[in-house]
């Protein structure tokens, strides 16, 4: 039984980094779209978000299985319970990637403030290395890793400060400013919570492999 649960859990787990690379791809990608005005591009982000979310109901599905068949415990318990949980915030990650690759739909001509968009392109840059990172460290279940990336989340936080104080300075010098900087408003809060959500799933790792809820990038762990 307990050989059979440890082959259900490690399936489990590539299931789970598999959506994760697949979410991955899906932000590059939508990032890509944004920048270059790509509408094709978006197009199939926003087709590819479907087969994200039969992921997580694959996962969500599996998971019950397990736990209702095999009755795990202790630390087999929380691999699966964090899975769950961390499927689910990949797959609002993926909402928030869709969104991103609609304004790509929107803005035939592409956006038009250098300084504005080297700073978001730096949140996603950021984002991207935090998430893909995560994923490795999920496959490992390397909790000291997992705390680090999170730390990095700071920097996308730095970023969205520094976006909102260039639109109003912005908007103070030319009020007609105030349509655009609304879509960069949205954007930079999209990244922010891209960032969020990997955090997130941070924790999930610190769970499985300590034991207890730890907020990271909040309070002192």
């Amino acid at each position: 039984m307990s050989r059979l649960l440890d082959q259900q859990i490690k399936k489990l787990k590539l299931s789970f980094v598999t959506m994760g690379l697949n979410v991955s791809t899906a932000l590059g990608d939508a990032v890509d779209a944004w920048q270059n005005s790509d509408v094709q591009l978006a197009q199939t982000v926003i087709d590819g978000d479907e087969n994200i979310n039969e992921q997580e109901v694959h996962l969500e599905g599996k998971s019950a299985q397990i736990i209702a068949l095999q009755q795990p415990v202790a630390g087999d318990l929380r691999k699966i319970v964090a899975i769950l949980k961390a499927s689910s915030d990949l797959e609002r990650l993926a909402d928030h990637a869709v969104h991103i690759a609609r304004k790509a739909t929107r803005e035939k001509e592409g956006p038009s403030d250098p300084e504005l968009n080297d700073l978001l392109l730096k949140m996603a840059k950021n984002d991207r290395q935090m998430l893909d990172s995560m994923i490795q460290a999920y496959s490992d279940l390397d909790n000291e890793s997992a705390v680090e990336i999170s730390e990095k989340d700071h920097q996308t936080d730095e970023y969205l400060q520094q976006v909102n104080k260039i639109i109003i300075k912005r908007i103070n010098e030319d009020p007609s400013f105030a349509i655009e900087a609304m879509d960069y408003m949205k954007l930079g809060n999209h990244f922010e919570r891209i960032g969020d959500y990997v955090t997130n799933i941070a924790e999930w790792i610190v769970y499985t492999e300590r034991g207890r809820i730890t907020e990271l990038g909040r309070n002192d762990y």
